[in-house]
């Protein structure tokens, strides 16, 4: 069998996350030769080459836009084989592929939910697709929101991820810490996690982590936030902490975008706003950190307030500062839940798991065989009860 792996600079996709959980799709995959294909610049290339994909080819499209890239890609890919599979981690990628591979079984990756326009687009894009064509969302979330524009069910089925626990570099902490200039315990480093990373709001999530400071008291733990250069309302946020002379506790780090290098030195993994609950959240799991979020229908998807993460009503940043609070507070209570939250993970997001299912999809699309993927397992259950 014979794979390709498509994926556009320009979609919301192209994260490092998901060039993560595309490296893990070609491992464990016996007998199936596979290429990866990028186009973009040498930005996504650097992104992928990190995430450790071997050998990928960089087709250069302008503004990385998959549409804007069709005769070179297809006068590119005719120095190799015709693939029995295109499997596509972007809308974009999916919609070249409708127009360049007609014939062959297509399959795309969602990882995070599609605006609305993208969502009406991709129910274009399906239903005039040949039959073996099948949307792999990570989350009942994002297959919900896929749904709600009418995509057809058949065609739509959850593959939860799978991630490489070894990536997690828990030894880093100490050296995180004196590169962020916070080598006394006192402070406690609340990381912003959303997908894609621009996703964030950073005036809310500093707003919070300030409110959730305690009374001025000697030897007391101090907040701090720890952003993406690129969150929504950086420039703003680190003005207004420098204006209170917390500037040294405002943190800017590219590297986020890998949270698996920087959440070792973090206290805290805060997951807000509407881009929140996505691969992010996932790696904050097994990264062994403590989970304060929002009862979004994403979040509580895959934590439970009280069990494996505590959550407070969305857009409210008082209950969230509250929440933040109680965590700090309590150490067995944030010990508990980042160990109940890192077991999880190693149950739900086996990458072997992940691997061996999308074989199994790779053979039914090909097959021309309905697809059949086995029923994700209940974690947070949307349980959240609204406990203060």
């Amino acid at each position: 069998m014979r794979v390709f792996h498509l994926i556009d600079a320009a979609s919301p996709q192209a994260t490092a996350t998901t060039l993560a959980l595309l490296c893990e799709s070609l491992r464990r995959s016996a007998g199936v030769d596979q290429r990866v294909i990028l186009l973009g610049g040498s930005s996504l290339l650097q992104s992928a080459l990190a995430v450790g994909i071997q050998d990928p080819v960089l087709i250069g499209v302008p503004s990385g836009r998959a549409a804007m890239g069709a005769f070179a890609v297809q006068r590119r890919m005719r120095r190799e084989a015709p693939p029995d599979v295109v499997h596509c981690w972007s809308v974009g990628s999916f919609s070249l592929a409708a127009l360049l591979w007609r014939r062959e079984a297509k399959v795309l990756t969602m990882t995070v939910a599609p605006p609305k326009r993208v969502a009406s687009w991709l129910r274009v894009v399906t239903s005039d697709a040949a039959p073996q064509s099948v949307v792999l969302p990570i989350s009942s979330t994002i297959r919900r929101a896929i749904l709600a524009h009418g995509v057809r069910a058949d065609a739509v089925h959850v593959l939860r991820p799978g991630l490489d626990m070894a990536r997690v570099a828990h030894a880093a902490r100490q050296e995180l810490r004196a590169g962020w200039r916070l080598e006394d315990p006192q402070f406690k480093v609340v990381a912003l996690l959303t997908d894609p990373p621009h996703g964030g709001d950073a005036l809310d999530a500093t707003m919070a982590a300030a409110l959730a400071d305690p009374d001025p008291e000697p030897g007391d733990w101090q907040t701090c936030v720890l952003v993406h250069p690129a969150a929504r309302f950086r420039g703003r946020a680190a003005r207004l902490m420098a204006q209170v002379d917390r500037g040294h506790r405002f943190i800017v780090d590219r590297r986020l975008e890998r949270p698996w290098l920087v959440l070792p030195g973090c206290d805290v993994a805060l997951a807000q706003g509407p881009d929140a609950g996505g691969l992010s959240l996932l790696w904050a799991m097994c990264a062994n950190i403590p989970i304060v979020g929002e009862a979004t229908y994403a979040i509580s998807e895959v934590v439970e307030d009280r069990h494996s993460a505590l959550l407070a009503k969305p857009g409210a940043p008082k209950f969230l500062a509250h929440r933040l609070r109680q965590l700090l507070c309590e150490p067995q209570l944030a010990w508990r839940l980042r160990d109940t939250a890192r077991h999880e993970a190693y149950s739900y997001f086996s990458r072997q798991r992940y691997a061996e299912s999308l074989h199994t999809v790779y053979e039914q699309v090909v097959a021309g065989r309905p697809v059949e993927v086995p029923a994700p397992e209940s974690t947070g259950g949307l349980r959240f009860t609204g406990r203060g």
